[in-house]
């Protein structure tokens, strides 16, 4: 093997220069030196052996146990915010539903309006029909009016039985109605001594 004696001057410059920090490695990992810092405060010495002191088991063990704490304060939180979300979620929800409900009683009402109107419009008309019906029916012989008459339901001959001006021609054909069907001109008879029916 050729080593040339340069490469054996740098070899021995290296280790001599490595050999001191090698040498104080080994002194301080095997406790035989100590190392101090020089130009540190008492402040900073206390602070330091502060930290080192609390740095116990049993200091490990509480601040293990906060970390629990807090890990577990912090995930109740953020499940206490998620609530709290849909909670406001459904007052928002809540607040459209009162609003449509809202709007569906108004159409609603005004659907009823509009229903009274005509149903009070029909009974005009109803009224109104059944005058013209009963001035026709006065006007007719009753013996003619009669059996048409008895195709109409009880409570209509009723109504134009009322209508008529003439009480005479109301006996007239009231017997003539009796003398085609006595059960149907008892029924109409019951029905215009009602005066609770709005006839």
């Amino acid at each position: 093997m050729d080593i040339r004696a340069k490469d054996l001057v740098g070899v021995g410059i290296a280790s001599l220069l490595l050999f001191p920090v090698i040498f104080f490695a080994v002194l301080l990992a095997t406790g035989t030196a100590k190392l101090e810092v020089g130009g540190l405060s008492d402040d900073v010495k206390k602070k330091i052996s502060g930290y080192l002191e609390r740095h116990s088991p049993e200091q490990e063990q509480q601040d293990l146990e906060q970390s629990k704490i807090y890990e577990a304060n912090r995930l109740l939180v953020a499940e206490l915010e998620a609530k709290q979300r849909e909670i406001q979620d459904e007052e928002a929800r809540l607040e459209l539903l009162k609003l449509e409900v809202s709007q569906n009683l108004a159409k609603i009402n005004q659907t009823r309006d509009t229903i009274d109107k005509k149903v009070g419009e029909s009974k005009e008309l109803s009224d109104q029909k059944i005058e013209e019906l009963a001035q026709v029916y006065a006007a007719m012989k009753p013996v003619e009016a009669a059996p048409i008459l008895l195709n109409l339901d009880d409570t209509s001959i009723a109504r134009i039985f009322k209508r008529m001006p003439d009480t005479r021609g109301q006996g007239k054909l009231m017997a003539a109605i009796g003398a085609i069907s006595t059960k149907r001109a008892a029924a109409v008879t019951k029905i215009l001594g009602w005066k609770d029916k709005g006839l």
